[in-house]
């Protein structure tokens, strides 16, 4: 979409004592927001209806066990027979830094709602060029699935979807890869539908042109739709930042959207609804949370931005 026509809207940029440099949210839905100092945003009866608070607070991600991915993180589930997952076995076999360095997962690791602790490991010619797997039930059959970002030294990455077989970790199904080495994707966001199933949406090359895709997992086939949309940058390359985008109901009409930005970043685009893109002052490179009808990200230069749309 042409920059002429984004749309105006409420974009707040708050100043803080120090640049940002990183956005995340908080055990209790508000948001913390790092840089020398950390702060906490709690709701206000402001215009921008965030304000700044020096309260304690707990981050909702879990560093994973030593010996993991350096930098890697738990991804947790309350319900489902996969409770816990994370990326093993650190690798250099795959150099190509897209994350900020060329150490990739050599395996995956799970934790059982019975305790039980399994893992999958890759052969030589792939690895997990991601930082936290996602665990969801995908299919709405009370099970759940591992979403991953696989890589080959064939093919690049592509969406690679693991769960529970008579009590072994195992590979349910694989999206297409890129078709060349060092083309990576980042996905983008989980929508779950009203009959319990979930669409898997991600980003092509977000630092060449940025295609936007969807993976579905049903009675065990995948369904991929590429090249639904194109335009979009939900990476920096060398950053460790994969929260690039957001999902939420922003209207309250039952139907959650999809924000991310343009390839240039500086627009936030709805590709899944009639929305116009919204303008920003600067390009966005921290995470994107969506919450209370509010979205909160932050600009290359250290700016918080707290947009309405």
């Amino acid at each position: 979409m042409p920059a002429d026509e984004a749309r105006a809207a409420d974009v707040y940029e708050m100043r803080l004592p120090t640049k940002v440099t990183s956005v995340r949210q908080t055990v209790n839905g508000s948001f913390a927001v790092f840089g020398e100092e950390a702060f906490r945003l709690d709701p206000c009866p402001t215009p921008e209806g965030l304000c700044l608070s020096s309260a304690p607070f707990s981050e909702t991600s879990v560093n994973a066990p030593r010996n993991a991915l350096p930098g890697g993180q738990i991804d947790i589930a309350d319900a489902g027979d996969i409770r816990n997952a994370w990326y093993g076995r650190p690798t250099e076999r795959y150099a190509h830094g897209a994350l900020g360095d060329d150490v990739e997962g050599g395996s995956l690791i799970v934790v059982t709602s019975q305790g039980k602790k399994l893992e999958f490991v890759l052969p030589e010619t792939q690895v997990f060029e991601d930082i936290t797997p996602r665990i969801t039930d995908l299919d709405g059959d009370g099970n759940n699935e591992v979403v991953t970002i696989r890589s080959s030294q064939s093919g690049g990455a592509a969406v690679v979807i693991y769960g529970l077989e008579e009590n072994e970790l195992v590979e349910r199904a694989a999206g297409s890869e890129n078709g060349a080495p060092n083309r990576w994707l980042n996905i983008a966001g989980i929508i779950r539908s009203a009959d319990g199933t979930a669409t898997v949406y991600g980003v092509r090359t977000p630092h060449i042109g940025g295609r936007l895709f969807s993976i579905t997992y049903q009675d065990g086939a995948l369904n991929e739709v590429n090249n639904i949309a194109t335009d979009f940058s939900n990476h920096v390359l060398g950053s460790t930042e994969l929260g690039l985008s957001a999902v939420m109901d922003f209207d309250g009409d039952g139907i959650a959207e999809l924000v991310l930005p343009s390839q240039d970043r500086t627009r936030l685009r709805f590709p899944l609804s009639d929305r116009l893109d919204i303008a920003l002052p600067a390009p966005v490179d921290k995470a994107i949370i969506a919450t209370e009808g509010r979205i909160v990200t932050a600009t290359e230069d250290g700016a918080l931005l707290i947009i309405v749309p």
